[in-house]
């Protein structure tokens, strides 16, 4: 274990100025030479790192089940790190540049050229603010899935509730991307364990949306902060219930 470090923000922004120019470190090389430089190792002393579990990301494929190895991966190999500093920008730029630089070059720059090489740097090896770091930073929307999957775990299982939120785009969306799911953690862990009770509500795109839906409209005005984990599953339970329905009258109305 080492100390986390980030970038100077002169650093960062010389970096994002420069992507073209340094298409060949990208493509294949290493920013080696220059993290030896000013304003490439800014100590987090609250925060460590495990280098070796960077190294160790799988780079095989891009299904569910290997972002959910891999979001675990980078959560526990930063021990210490908290929301406030998982939003800066200039230590997800650091990680893709150095540490992490092999697994983000080949998640993320296989297959891409010219104008859209330099795109696919800009997008998912620099951090410009929560949304980008969130969603699109290569290292940084890893820490975020896990992030969130322990908040909708409560006292469950880490990685089944990562398990359920990755295992559809639109799913990810409304826990990772919305701030309301996960801002009433009840709701959210109530969410995880319908799911996993359910299968047909993650079965299919169209079937998450019919239970969001039901969802948003009855469940807009309910404190759930205050409700029991038995009165929230009754009200989920009964909101699958009815999506299905919704569904099922759909099919035959077309």
């Amino acid at each position: 274990m080492s100390k986390l470090k980030f970038l100077s923000q002169d650093i960062m922004d010389s970096l994002q100025e420069q992507i073209t120019a340094n298409r060949a470190r990208y493509e294949a090389g290493d920013f080696l030479d220059l993290e030896f430089g000013n304003g490439w190792a800014i100590e987090a002393a609250s925060v460590s790192l495990d280098g070796a579990a960077l190294a160790s990301l799988d780079i095989s494929s891009t299904t569910p089940e290997v972002e959910v190895q891999n979001s675990l991966k980078v959560f526990e190999a930063l021990p210490g790190m908290t929301p406030a500093i998982a939003r800066e920008g200039r230590v997800w730029t650091r990680l893709t540049h150095v540490e992490g630089l092999q697994y983000a070059r080949a998640r993320w720059l296989s297959g891409v050229s010219g104008e859209a090489f330099d795109k696919a740097v800009l997008n998912h090896f620099f951090g410009t603010g929560l949304t980008s770091i969130r969603d699109d930073n290569a290292l940084g929307r890893l820490w975020w899935n896990a992030r969130v999957a322990k908040i909708a775990a409560g006292s469950g299982d880490l990685e089944q509730a990562l398990t359920v939120i990755l295992q559809r785009a639109d799913i990810r969306l409304n826990f990772v991307e919305r701030s309301r799911t996960t801002s009433r953690p009840r709701l959210a862990q109530g969410m995880i364990r319908i799911m996993l009770a359910e299968p047909w509500i993650t079965s299919e795109e169209a079937s998450f949306r019919h239970f969001m839906k039901v969802l948003n409209r009855n469940g807009g005005g309910l404190l759930f902060e205050v409700m029991s984990e038995a009165d929230i599953d009754k009200f989920l339970n009964a909101t699958a219930t009815m999506a299905m329905q919704q569904a099922s009258n759909s099919q035959k109305a077309a």
